[in-house]
C-alpha cells in the first residue's frame, strides 16, 4: 500500500521533469508531494515500530489529499482541457510573476489554474483550506478532512464552459489579483487608502467591504485594459444594474464594477480606435475617480515601493485595436504579450461576434498565447539568490509535512478511532 503510492508520487516527480505537459508546474508539483512525502515518511515509521496497523488508514487519507491535485494535473495531460488550461496558467503566470522578481520576497509557487463546477471563477489562497474543493464532495475521513487545511500554492477555478469561452479567460486576471494581494500582504495597505480616500462616510464602509474585490478588478483592468471591463459587464450582464444599488457582499454592486474596471484602464492607458466609443463614465464619478486614485497612484510597501503600474504591464490600447482587426482578418494578432492577444481576442468578439466564430479568432489568439510561452518550469529565481530559494523552499515543504502529519495525530486523537 504505501508503495503503491511511493511509485505514483515519483512517476510524477519525474513527468514534471521530463519536457512535457507538466514541465512548467514542477514548483507546484513538488509542493504538493512534499506533503504527501512527508506521510510517507511516517507511515515506514510506523510499519518498523509495530504501529502497522494504523498505516492503512493513513495512506487513504493521503490518497484523498492527493485527489485535489491529482485531478487537476491529470487534465493537463487531456489534450482537450490542456489548451485552455495552459492559456489560463499563461495569462495568471505573466500577471503573478513580477511578484517573484520583488527584492528580498520569498520566492513561491504561481498560482494553478483548473476548472470547477462553480458557477464564477473562485480564487482559493495559499494557506487556506481545500477539503469542501476535493471530487465528489469532499474527502471520506475525518483525517483527511483536517489534513487538507493548507493549501501550498494558490489555486484558481474556473466554470467548465470557459474551456470554449475565450474571452472569459481575462477573469484569471482578476483571480490573480487576490494572490498578489493575499502574498504580498497588501491587506492593511488596501484597507488604509480606502480610508485615506476622501469619501463620504457613508460609503466608507462599503468599499472598506469591498477592498479585496476592488483591487483584484483594478488589477486585471491594469493588465487587460477596456477589454477586461467589456467582458466583466457581459459576464455580470450589468448592463441595467444600478449604479447606486449597493450589497451588503464583499462585491460592489455589477454596475459599479464594470465603471470602476473601466476607470482604471482608462486611468492607465488612455482608449484609441474601437476603444475611444467607450465613456469612460467611471472617471466621471468623483467616487470611482478617488477609488481608482487611491489604488494606483502611489506605490505599495508590500510590493517594494512600486505602484500597481510598476508591477504589472498595462497593454498599449492601440496594440489591441489593430490585434483585434489583424484577427479577424485571419492573421495572428501580432501582440507580444498573452493578456493582449487575449484582450485583443475579446475586442474582436465584442465588434464582431459572428466573425469572431466564422474566421476562427478563438483558436488562432489560442496558438498564439502558446507560441509565446518561453521553454521551462515557471520560476522567477535570480542567480545569486539560488542557494536561498532552495533553502526556503526545503523550510517551507518540511514545515508543510509536519503540519499535515499533526493534522493526522490531532484528529485521531480527538475522533478515538480510524474509521471512514
Amino acid at each position: 500500500m504505501v508503495d503503491g503510492l511511493v511509485d505514483e508520487l515519483r512517476q510524477w516527480e519525474a513527468v514534471s521533469r521530463g519536457g512535457g505537459p507538466l514541465e512548467k508546474h514542477r514548483t507546484q508539483i513538488d509542493a504538493a508531494l512534499a506533503l504527501l512525502d512527508a506521510g510517507v515518511a511516517d507511515a515506514r515509521e510506523r510499519l518498523a515500530d509495530g504501529r502497522g496497523h494504523e498505516v492503512p488508514a493513513r495512506i487513504l487519507d493521503l490518497h484523498h489529499v492527493w485527489d485535489f491535485f491529482r485531478g487537476r494535473f491529470l487534465l493537463r495531460r487531456v489534450r482537450g482541457y490542456r489548451r485552455t488550461l495552459d492559456i489560463a496558467d499563461e495569462l495568471a503566470w505573466e500577471c503573478y510573476r513580477p511578484v517573484l522578481d520583488l527584492p528580498g520576497s520569498r520566492p513561491k509557487e504561481p498560482p494553478l489554474v483548473g476548472f470547477s463546477r462553480t458557477a464564477s471563477p473562485r480564487a482559493h489562497r495559499r494557506g487556506s483550506a481545500y477539503h469542501d474543493l476535493l471530487p465528489r464532495g469532499g474527502i471520506h475521513t475525518r483525517e483527511g478532512r483536517t489534513a487538507a487545511a493548507r493549501l501550498p500554492f494558490p489555486v484558481i477555478d474556473v466554470p467548465w464552459h470557459y474551456d470554449v469561452q475565450l474571452p472569459a479567460l481575462l477573469t484569471v486576471a482578476h483571480e490573480t489579483g487576490h494572490h498578489i494581494e493575499d502574498d504580498c500582504g497588501l491587506g492593511d495597505e488596501l484597507r488604509l487608502r480606502i480610508l485615506g480616500a476622501g469619501l463620504s462616510p457613508d460609503r466608507v464602509t462599503h468599499w472598506e467591504r469591498w477592498t479585496g474585490e476592488a483591487f483584484a478588478d483594478i488589477c486585471a483592468a491594469v493588465v487587460c485594459g477596456t477589454a477586461y471591463a467589456d467582458v466583466l459587464a457581459e459576464l455580470l450582464e450589468a448592463g441595467s444594474a444600478g449604479a447606486d444599488d449597493f450589497s451588503d457582499g464583499p462585491h460592489p454592486p455589477p454596475a459599479t464594477r464594470v465603471r470602476l474596471a473601466r476607470a482604471a484602464a482608462v486611468a492607465v492607458g488612455p482608449p484609441r480606435g474601437a476603444d475611444a466609443t467607450h465613456s469612460p463614465d467611471g472617471l466621471e464619478d468623483p467616487e470611482i475617480t478617488a477609488v481608482v486614485s487611491a489604488l494606483l497612484d502611489t506605490g505599495y510597501d508590500g510590493l517594494d515601493g512600486r505602484r500597481l503600474t510598476d508591477l504589472l504591464v498595462p497593454p498599449d490600447a492601440a496594440d489591441v485595436y489593430a490585434g483585434a482587426e489583424r484577427l479577424l482578418h485571419r492573421r495572428p494578432s501580432g501582440c507580444g504579450r498573452a493578456a493582449t492577444v487575449l484582450a485583443a481576442a475579446a475586442l474582436a468578439f465584442q465588434s464582431d461576434p459572428a466573425g469572431y466564430e466564422q474566421r476562427g479568432v478563438a483558436q488562432r489568439a489560442e496558438a498564439e498565447v502558446l507560441r509565446l510561452r518561453t521553454a521551462g518550469s515557471r520560476t522567477a529565481q535570480r542567480a545569486e539568490e539560488q542557494g536561498a530559494v532552495e533553502e526556503n523552499r526545503l523550510r517551507d515543504r518540511a514545515e508543510a509535512g509536519a503540519l499535515l502529519l499533526r493534522a493526522l495525530d490531532a484528529a485521531r486523537e480527538s475522533s478515538g478511532d480510524i474509521s471512514p
